[in-house]
């Protein structure tokens, strides 16, 4: 058997679980006498309906394994893109189910590449609900159940070191259920922070709270067909620049700054690499934008080079212009910041700040080496120093990222979808950042794409958000015989 009692116990809490969230939506449609008020009624109903005949009918062990872990991450994913996609699929927002589930995955996995041709056409429920997704996945679909499931026990630490986006998932309080809750509640603070600022910059509640929810989870779902340039609105970018800086910053730093632990946050590398790439791709974009003349000013340059800078490297993928008409520079560099993504333990996306920072630590050590072969010089980042066994950990990451990105592209592209759209289609998948180039641009969308290249694409969403190692150990892990004890 694939999966085991525990595993389907725990999958039919959170099917139910996933229900209560689709409420809100639901609410809203009958409040408003909106058209899709039926579709989440059903998905409602087969949602509570599937969650409890599971619990129902299996029962759930106490201890969970290091394996159960894995399974039961990619289990919860996989079910929340299915779950997910059925209030899209049962409205006709989407058409055929690859593209809800497409659509459901993306906003989950906080990717934001969406398949609707008119967004704002759309019913409020249908795009709450798409903003809601992108929030539950934002701080993590498993971090939350780990806060509020019951009976989990020790095997709470093995799903939340299976989700927590970095190198090592680390716990701020002594017991993991409460570390979660110190984490979500981070985060609905700064939610309902920007959302506020966001009503009083102009947009209206409905707007405010969907935006919010997009900035915080690093998503880029919006309510406009394009995007955040739809606002027209400088003081709007400003508050979204803002936090998606801060949502593409480690949690961790938030938690010591509540504490007044300022010399920790002081001694953080990764936080100050984070914003010099930011500061540097910042510059760069804007320079190259006000010489080469895309804006009539130096001002105009800055405010939409920082947006997207910020946009692109925190795997956001908001939009304040169309950057597929950029010059060449501009469109490659953002291309690069596809793959940098923020800080590890926040909620963006791609490689991590702290694998980069490392990566050019192992390339400066090497490039020593070779003038003093016989010098022992630990990778150091900071005051910490990063053992021989994570260097091959982050190694191997970057590795395996690159081949799931080139993968990704070459599958995408063989299905005749010219090489630009296809590969950076698969660096925006992967790195769950949203927009693209040509085909797949900020001013497009993927709805463009054959079938099978979204069934692909959602698989390398779901990689990327589950850090590569995680989601390709719960495709394995039921089939394979030499991971049975583990």
């Amino acid at each position: 058997m694939l999966f085991n009692n525990t595993h389907l116990n725990i999958a039919g809490r959170f099917a139910m679980g996933l229900a209560l969230f689709m409420l809100a939506p639901l609410i809203l449609s009958f409040a408003g006498g909106h058209p899709d008020s039926q579709a989440f009624l059903l998905s409602v109903l087969i949602s509570l309906g599937l969650g409890l005949a599971l619990v129902l009918i299996f029962g759930v062990r106490k201890e969970l394994r290091i394996r159960d872990g894995y399974i039961l991450v990619g289990l919860l994913w996989t079910g929340a893109g299915l779950l997910g996609a059925l209030p899209l699929y049962f409205y006709g927002a989407a058409g055929p189910f690859v593209n809800a589930f497409f659509e459901s995955v993306s906003g989950f996995t906080t990717t934001g590449a969406t398949i609707l041709l008119d967004i704002e056409a759309m019913p409020p429920g249908i795009l709450l609900w798409r903003s809601m997704t992108h929030w539950l996945g934002g701080m993590g679909i498993i971090v939350l159940s780990v806060a509020f499931l019951p009976r989990l026990g020790a095997g709470a630490m093995q799903l939340f070191k299976a989700e927590v986006p970095g190198p090592s998932a680390e716990k701020l309080l002594p017991r993991v259920k409460e570390t979660a809750k110190v984490l979500w509640g981070l985060y609905v603070f700064l939610t309902l922070l920007q959302t506020v600022l966001l009503r009083l910059a102009g947009l209206d509640w409905f707007e405010a709270v969907n935006h919010a929810f997009a900035t915080m989870a690093t998503g880029g779902f919006s309510t406009q067909n394009a995007s955040v340039a739809g606002f027209n609105n400088p003081l709007v970018e400003a508050i979204i620049i803002a936090f998606m800086i801060a949502a593409g910053i480690n949690f961790t730093i938030y938690y010591y700054a509540y504490n007044r632990r300022w010399r920790l946050i002081k001694n953080e590398s990764e936080l100050k690499f984070y914003g010099f790439v930011l500061a540097m791709a910042a510059a760069f974009l804007t320079v190259n934008l006000a010489v080469s003349g895309t804006f009539a000013s130096w001002i105009e340059s800055l405010r939409h080079g920082v947006f997207q800078a910020v946009s692109i490297t925190t795997t956001t993928g908001f939009t304040s212009a169309d950057f597929d008409q950029w010059p060449p520079f501009a469109r490659g560099l953002l291309f690069t910041l596809k793959f940098l993504g923020g800080s590890a333990g926040s909620t963006g996306g791609a490689i991590k700040q702290i694998r980069i920072l490392i990566l050019l630590k192992i390339g400066f050590r090497e490039f020593s080496r070779l003038l003093h072969p016989k010098v022992v010089r630990p990778v150091r980042v900071g005051a910490k120093v990063f053992p021989e066994e994570m260097l091959h950990h982050v190694t191997g990451f970057f590795i395996l990222y690159m081949v799931v990105f080139l993968a990704g592209g070459l599958a995408v592209s063989a299905m005749g979808v010219d090489m630009v759209s296809s590969f950076s289609a698969s660096a925006a998948c992967v790195g769950n950042i949203g927009p693209g180039l040509d085909l797949v641009g900020p001013l497009n969308n993927y709805n463009v794409l054959p079938d099978a290249a979204k069934w692909i694409l959602s698989v390398s969403m779901l990689l990327g958000r589950l850090e590569i190692y995680t989601f390709l150990l719960f495709m394995v892990l039921p089939f394979s015989k030499l991971t049975k004890k583990i």
